[in-house]
């Protein structure tokens, strides 16, 4: 997610990337857009709307589905009711989504390279 799209265009500069997620709450969609995502689909996409993004995105525009942006609109208008996880870091919520995502602890660990006890 995050550190794979960062990874990707600190050595690719030129590359586009199109992120397909289950991720759907914010903050994550607008932490991967500020990344540097030029799209951002949920895994729920259907081919068509796959296919769109990828020709906006190529044509030099961006793209986020029609759940995720209207999300992110209504949110920009809202009183902010600051949310306890728009505090964590990113390194936070990656190992969060891995929790409820059902890894197993070394997994986790192993995968960020971390003591299991950490």
């Amino acid at each position: 997610g995050l550190e794979a799209t960062r990874k990707l265009l600190r050595s690719h500069p030129d590359i586009k990337v199109v992120a397909v997620t289950v991720c759907e709450e914010d903050p994550f969609p607008t932490r991967l857009l500020q990344a540097g995502a030029a799209g951002y689909l949920t895994k729920g996409a259907g081919l068509p709307e796959m296919v769109q993004a990828i020709r906006l995105v190529f044509a030099g525009q961006r793209y986020i589905s029609p759940q995720i942006a209207q999300q992110l609109a209504i949110k920009s208008f809202q009183p902010t009711n600051d949310s306890p996880f728009d505090a964590l870091s990113e390194r936070e919520i990656q190992i969060a989504l891995m929790i409820v995502g059902c890894q197993k602890v070394q997994i986790i660990s192993d995968k960020l390279c971390l003591s299991p006890k950490t």
